[in-house]
């Protein structure tokens, strides 16, 4: 009999437990979520790095650890939460042979393909010979020692163009002096594809940008596009929408030309960022501003003129920077490049071209044929008197600090803990600025250089911890009460 009823309460209890464990994962009372995953096996939340192109299959290494060795950039992988939460904490176990900077990134902009990266390993910095400051996450390098303290540095900074800044923005604004506003209107006549950015710079006048676009339909799907304008403290002080032109198919049907415009009046002096929120089906074909200064930030998709003007108008432009990279994904595209005095052979489609300016300043970029992706280290104006660099230098795996005559560089920078043969870096995302797309974040592993410098990054584990805040025994109550 007593062994009956405890068969029986061992049969009633199975389930409850089951049901109480499943209901605890579901709902999280305490609001803290933690998933442990090495790539030698499978996850319900964290999927496989991927591309197959970038990233070997899983092997164990000469230490006999399982890893996944990550040979291109970037490489990424999606992770998939149950519910919402608040923030997500990243810890990657890697080893680093030969990367200079690798970084994770989650997925904020999907059409500008944009991420909120963090660092999680700089040798740039941990290799360095500089005086050393660091002080509550950030670190102050100096060639000679001018600075005692990193506060010392921001109360009286140097020259802008002797700092190099990595995930560090600087306090103090940039300003022109003797900066005199026009009325004069300008217009820039070139294609440019899908999303771009660019900084201007506003005194006593007023923000104005006309944009003549086309929708060319060439892929399936709604095409709205927003302007945004933000501050220098990225705050949004202008936005204007537009809807889809009405045909959603991928028949190749353009649009007739249509002008968005953005303005605000008002505005204090400063440099202003303007986003320029559109899929690669449509085609911006001019911008006619009163504004003198324009530069546009670190990438350019200068698009076909198939069903605008043939033959193609081409394109120019000048820059600063010292590294760029050519990429046409059309036999059509295939062209030869003027950078400054250089002469680059883009020789086949979807081949990168790098090519590294060994002018110094200002030089001038010829592209002949349009339809190019072009990747820079620097800004871009579209013509010589509207170009100017309200930014510090971006530290890069390739930056040339001498050549660039930088003394000092500042970082929002922890460096990885070391624990026995790997390398163990964390990172900490807002959900707010990452992008849950059909329920799943995606997130990229960035390593710049990885494969011109045949580097290899072999990561072993990838842990995550979601949270947000605990339920309360009411929130508790109604949950499973919706669940039964």
């Amino acid at each position: 009999m007593i062994l009956t009823r405890v068969i029986q309460g061992i049969i009633i209890a199975i389930p409850i437990a089951v049901f109480t464990w499943l209901l605890h994962q579901e709902l999280v009372p305490s609001g803290t979520f933690v998933v442990r995953h090495t790539v030698d096996e499978t996850s319900p939340f964290i999927d496989r790095l991927l591309p197959d192109a970038r990233v070997k299959p899983v092997a164990d290494d000469l230490a006999g650890d399982a890893v996944q060795s990550v040979v291109g950039d970037p490489a990424f992988f999606f992770v998939h939460p149950h519910r919402p939460f608040d923030t997500v904490e990243v810890e990657v176990w890697f080893k680093n042979y030969g990367v200079p900077i690798v970084e994770l990134g989650g997925l904020a902009n999907i059409e500008a393909d944009a991420y909120d990266l963090k660092p999680l390993e700089n040798t740039v910095i941990d290799q360095s010979d500089w005086y050393r400051i660091e002080d509550q996450g950030v670190v102050l390098l100096q060639r000679e020692k001018t600075y005692d303290s990193i506060a010392d540095f921001l109360v009286d900074p140097p020259r802008r163009d002797q700092i190099a800044t990595y995930h560090y923005t600087l306090a103090r604004p940039y300003r022109i002096a003797g900066y005199v506003p026009s009325t004069a209107s300008r217009s820039i006549e070139v294609s440019l594809r899908g999303f771009h950015e660019f900084k201007t710079y506003i005194k006593d006048e007023t923000l104005q940008f006309d944009f003549s676009y086309m929708d060319m339909n060439r892929d399936e799907g709604a095409d709205p596009i927003t302007l945004v304008v933000t501050n220098e403290d990225g705050t949004s002080v202008a936005q204007t929408y537009q809807a889809d032109d009405g045909d959603v198919s991928d028949e190749a049907r353009p649009s007739a030309l249509t002008t968005l415009s953005v303005s605000a009046a008002g505005l204090p002096e400063g440099v202003y960022k303007v986003e320029m929120r559109a899929g690669r089906d449509v085609f911006f074909r001019s911008i006619s501003t009163t504004q003198q200064k324009m530069v546009f930030l670190n990438n350019l998709y200068i698009g076909d003129e198939v069903a605008w003007h043939e033959p193609a108008w081409g394109a120019r432009f000048w820059t600063q920077a010292k590294h760029l990279a050519f990429t046409t994904q059309h036999a059509e595209g295939v062209q030869e490049i003027a950078v400054g005095n250089t002469r680059v052979n883009v020789a086949a489609p979807y081949a990168r071209t790098p090519v590294e300016v060994g002018e110094d300043g200002v030089v001038r970029v010829d592209i002949p044929k349009s339809d190019m992706i072009v990747n820079t280290d620097g800004h871009v104006a579209f013509a010589p008197e509207q170009y100017f660099n309200p930014d510090p230098v971006r530290l890069l795996y390739n930056t040339d600090l001498d050549r660039l005559d930088v003394d000092y560089i500042i970082a929002r920078y922890t460096p990885p803990e070391r624990v026995g043969d790997w390398y163990v870096a964390r990172a900490t995302f807002d959900t707010r600025t990452i992008l849950l797309n059909e329920k799943a974040w995606k997130f990229v592993l960035s390593a710049p250089g990885i494969e011109e410098l045949g580097g290899r990054i072999d990561v072993g584990n990838i842990n995550m911890t979601w949270k947000r805040a605990p339920l309360t025994w009411d929130d508790l109550w109604r949950a499973i009460k919706q669940r039964l």
